[in-house]
């Protein structure tokens, strides 16, 4: 559900899941899934850096 919701593939969401890959969200990515989850994209980045 989510993967067509920001356009994209199960297997792309699978991906950047696995510590194995290095496929990671785009910024685009987060904007849509903050949009989708009714959040901003600053809720998935730390306050402070790491």
């Amino acid at each position: 559900m989510l993967g067509a919701w920001i356009g994209v593939n199960r297997g792309f969401i699978g991906q950047v899941e696995s510590p194995k890959c290095d496929v990671k969200y785009s910024v685009t990515h987060l904007n849509e899934i903050a949009k989708y989850l009714g959040c901003s994209p600053r809720d998935f980045l730390p306050e402070k850096p790491l």
